[in-house]
Parts: structure tokens; sequence; C-alpha cells
């Protein structure tokens, strides 16, 4: 069957709403940075400073400061430094557990579960209290904006686009002999029945090709228009940077489970993202099998999601913690709380790296739903 990708993957790419999809999806994405609203200049104007001061707000980094020309810049970045200092210098991460906890009124096993959690992360908490994380300056009190920006606002919306063309594409590869009207020729043989693995791999191949072009693009046209230099290499638990929990605003220090810069961040994040895409691709390609039609395999997709959220949101209100914890493993939440990977995610995981492990464990029930798809399509009846 192998020799048949080459096919499938053509058959898919002669498809113009392919294409189509992709050019719109980078003009929004350019549209989206060319109003981002972002302060390049004072970008500029500190790390153009660093050269001179260091990276870290230190008292030597102020008096280097203070004998710098005066300006409007440097009045607002010594304001900003002035009183930043190593908070992760003895922190407690239990009492910030405690905060959380008591802030969302955890209670029970999750509340226990979560104690252990944040004694965990102690030990991540005094190596940034040795690197002297919190005292980076990156770009000052802009620093929140482009850190936001970029893991928070860009690389969500290129994760949007790419699981969206995914949910299509694999409810697409799996049943575009349908549209075609070649399903009864194709299917009716195990050879035909056969050709679904090479339309699975084309339409994977495709749909990672969207994904990987999507990020390449995205971020080449954001580094050309906001070039922001060493802000990459930037602590991401530096003081200016923070994790808010919404919808209550509950501030805490950006810890990540092991100390991270910013371009390790985003690397990171784009390889868990994705296998996301892989996963939404692979569900949906058995969805388009077990429904035999593109438009009621989404609907079963689109009900399932609303469904979910409907469910989230009600034991989120009745504050059923042990149900919750349960549902943060669902590949949904996992998108939904993509702007807290890799830290303490608060109240929405209950063990370290919880968003990595809950993606291998959803690759094995993929797995374990591809075996259990071939076995009931090798003797399906087709229609």
């Amino acid at each position: 069957m192998l020799r048949i990708i080459p096919f499938e993957i053509r058959k898919l790419v002669e498809q113009p709403m392919i294409l189509l999809f992709f050019i719109a999806c980078l003009s929004l994405n350019t549209i989206y940075i060319l109003t981002a609203g972002l302060d390049q200049s004072y970008l500029n104007y500190v790390q153009e400073t660093e050269l001179k001061t260091g990276n870290l707000v230190t008292s030597d980094f102020r008096e280097k400061l203070s004998n710098q020309s005066t300006s409007r810049k440097q009045q607002r970045l010594l304001t900003e430094t002035a009183e930043l200092e190593n908070i992760f210098q003895d922190y407690s991460t239990e009492a910030m557990g405690q905060q959380i906890i008591g802030f969302y009124k955890i209670q029970g096993a999750v509340a226990e579960r979560m104690k252990t959690k944040y004694e965990k992360l102690t030990p991540v908490a005094s190596e940034l209290g040795e690197e002297q994380a919190a005292l980076e300056v990156g770009a000052a009190g802009e620093t929140m904006s482009f850190f936001t920006f970029i893991r928070n606002r860009l690389f969500r919306a290129i994760l949007g686009e790419s699981l969206i063309f995914a949910i299509l594409l694999g409810l697409y590869g799996s049943t575009s002999e349908r549209f075609t009207k070649t399903d009864m020729l194709v299917m009716t043989s195990k050879t035909g029945r056969k050709t679904q693995i090479s339309k699975y791999i084309a339409s994977l191949i495709i749909t990672s090709l969207f994904y990987i072009m999507m990020v390449i693009l995205t971020f080449g046209i954001f580094n050309h228009l906001h070039p922001i230099g060493s802000l990459w290499q930037t602590s991401m638990s530096t003081l200016f940077h923070i994790n808010v929990y919404i919808p209550y605003l509950l501030e805490v220090p950006f810890i990540t489970w092991q100390p991270m810069t910013l371009v390790n961040y985003t690397i990171l994040s784009i390889l868990l993202g994705g296998l996301l895409v892989i996963l939404c691709h692979g569900f949906n390609f058995l969805v388009g099998i077990w429904t035999n039609h593109l438009f009621r395999g989404f609907i079963v997709f689109v009900v399932i999601y609303v469904v979910f959220l409907g469910l989230e949101q009600f034991i989120y209100q009745f504050g059923w913690w042990n149900m919750h914890s349960l549902l943060m493993w669902h590949p949904i939440s996992l998108w939904r709380v993509q702007g807290y990977w890799f830290t303490e995610m608060g109240p929405y995981s209950i063990i370290p790296w919880q968003e990595s492990i809950a993606t291998i464990i959803n690759l094995f029930l993929l797995i374990l739903g591809g075996l259990l798809t071939s076995k009931f399509y090798a003797t399906k009846e087709v229609k």
C-alpha cells in the first residue's frame, strides 16, 4: 500500500481548499502580527542598554543605568527595575500551592495531590533562585507583552488553525471515496479497504506539513517584523513575566518544571502542539470511518466538543474537583490550557508535566482505537 501514498497525497494537494485555507491562515496571522501593538522601540532600547549594564538587575546594573544619558526610556527602565528582587531565594512553592487551593476552594483527594505537586516544585524554585532568573531584565515592562503574545496568542492561533485543518483533513481523508462515489467500488474488497492505511498516512503527511510550514512562516514573519534578539534567551521566570489564572485573575510567578528560556519554551510548545495535531487528525480519521460521511463526522465532533465544554463548566461550578481533574486529561482540555503548558498549571493539573503525560496516554489510546477500528472495518458493510 506504500506505493499508493504519493497518489493519495496528490489527490489531496489538488484540492483547492487546502491551498486557500493555508493562504487565509497565513494572511490572518500576518495581520495579527502587524496589529500586535508591541513596543518594539522600547525593547530595542532595553537590549542596547543590556550591552552596557548586563542582563541581571543588580545594584551595579542600576548604577550603570543611572549614568546613562537621561531620556524618557531611561527613566521608565529605572522605575521598572527599582524594586526588583530575587523572589525565588527561599521561595515557598508549598505556600503558592495553598494559595491556589484556597483561591479555587479545592478539597478532598485532589487538594492532597496538588499539595504533593507543589512540594515537587520546590527544587525548581531553588534552582531559579541560584540562577537569579527573577532578576533577568528581558524587555523590562514590555516582557509580559512580548511573552504573552508569542506563547498565548500567536502560537495559540497557529495551533488552533492547524487543529481545524487536522479535523477537516482527517474526516475528508477517510471519507473521500464517498464524494467521488467510488466507495462501493473500492471498499467492497479486502484489498480496497486497505487503502485507508495509505489515505491515513497521506492525510497525516499533509496535516504535518501544514503545521510545520505555518510555524516556520508565521514565526519567520514575526521575527522579521519584531526582531527580539536576546529576548529569546530570557528566562520564562523573570519577575517581569507572571502566570495569570482566569476567570478570577489570580497572579503567581511563572514557574516551569525545569528552568526554560523563551526559545526553549517555544520549541517545546511547538513539539507538544505537533503531537496534539497528530491526535486530532487521527481521532477524526477514525470518526470518519465509523460515520462514513464527512458532514456526519463533523457533527459528531462538534457535539462531543460542545457537550464536553458544557460538562466542564457544569462540574467547575459545582466544585466537583475529582471529575474536573479527570477531564483535564482530554485532548480538548490540553488545547484549552495551552497557555499554561509546562508550568504547575494551577487547578488544571494534579501531577508534574501532566500535559505531556496526558498527550502520550492519548497517543496510546489513538493506537488502540485504530486497532479496534481496523477489526470493525474489515467486516463493515458498505452502504
